[in-house]
């Protein structure tokens, strides 16, 4: 099963929409799937249910950070190589969905309980994030691959 599919999996079976993307990528850094799904986890709803950044989008940082990220302090060309790897996730996802916010992309106010209950009961959450969750993952992908070469 490709990542975005298992990422798509994941967010139906109920997991977050940040930790559906992050395990659906924790196996090719050696990441264990409990570990993934507690790590991102903070993240869902845009960051603890504030409506803040797609938790997709947080995770898919994650898993470029993951395969970008530097490691030592002064290693500019990681850092560098890193940021334009999340610079051009920005840019295709902006493109498509014309922001990176939680509220804007589901239309409604993620602290609010009722207006997530709400959200629930007529299927917002069904009909808006299943497509962005498998295009997170899909650009990541993308970009990964785009990296190797």
């Amino acid at each position: 099963m490709t990542e975005i599919k298992m990422a798509e999996k994941m967010f139906a079976e109920g997991h977050t929409c940040s930790q559906a993307v992050l395990a659906a990528f924790a196996h090719r850094y050696n990441l264990s799937h409990e570990t993934a799904l507690r790590l991102a986890c903070s993240f869902g709803g845009g960051m603890g249910r504030q409506g803040l950044t797609c938790g997709a989008v947080t995770a898919a940082l994650m898993v470029l950070g993951l395969d970008a990220g530097r490691v030592d302090a002064d290693d500019e060309t990681s850092r560098d190589r890193n940021d334009a790897l999340v610079q051009e996730f920005f840019r295709r996802f902006q493109k498509k969905y014309k922001t990176l916010d939680c509220n804007e992309l589901t239309g409604i106010q993620m602290s609010i309980p009722e207006a997530r209950a709400l959200a629930k009961e007529d299927g917002t959450f069904d009909k808006v994030c299943p497509d962005v969750v498998g295009f997170a993952a899909e650009l990541v992908t993308e970009l990964l691959e785009i990296e190797a070469d």
